[in-house]
Parts: structure tokens; sequence; C-alpha cells
């Protein structure tokens, strides 16, 4: 994964063109940047202008540009579930924060 400036980029492989694709991946559902490139070193090139373009056309435009997630999520349980999360952070020794954590990057891919 690349990253600059805080954003996040995934890069893939396009074997059919022989080509490298790279798009950020921290800001939300769609990418704000797309980038691509033949080699390694020029994909990081590629990525950083096209974030140092995005923030200079938000610049221009007066307008904020979509910051890369901050690490703070905001979660409606509903009460039972809660209720439920709250216990077993407490029977394994932790806080409800640490707890939620080590599940989440237990079952999310990557």
């Amino acid at each position: 994964m690349l990253t600059y400036k805080g954003y996040a980029a995934a890069v893939e492989y396009d074997d059919s063109v022989q080509r490298l694709h790279g798009r950020v991946v921290n800001t939300g559902a769609y990418p704000i940047a797309t980038f691509e490139a033949s080699d390694a070193r020029q994909l990081r090139a590629e990525f950083q202008r096209s974030i140092d373009e995005y923030l200079a056309s938000c610049a221009e435009d007066g307008v904020a540009p979509r910051p890369p997630f901050s690490g703070k999520l905001q979660l409606r349980l509903g009460t039972d579930l809660h209720q439920r999360v709250a216990a077993a952070a407490a029977d394994s020794g932790q806080s409800i924060d640490t707890w939620v954590t080590q599940v989440l990057a237990e079952h999310a891919p990557g």
C-alpha cells in the first residue's frame, strides 16, 4: 500500500495491458484519485502528483478536501448488542474500544 500526506492507495496489476493501477482507498466510498504507471517508481510519482493536484484543485475551488480516515468510528449498536459487547469486553479484561478493535482486526480482510 502506498501512503502520502495521510492518503493511502491500493494498487493492482493489469497483465493484459502491463500497467499498474492505483486508487486512493481511505477517503470514503469513491476514490479522490486514481492513477496508473508502467513501473513502481513511476506509480509512486503518479500517486503523489495525483494527491498534490487534488489538494491544489480543492484549494483553488475553495472547498475542503476529503480528509483521510481519522481512525475514529462511531457505531450505533442498540441497547442489547451494546450490553453484549460490554460484557464480552469485560470478560476478556479489555475496554470496549480495545475489544471491538481486536474483533474487527481479526475479521476485516487485508
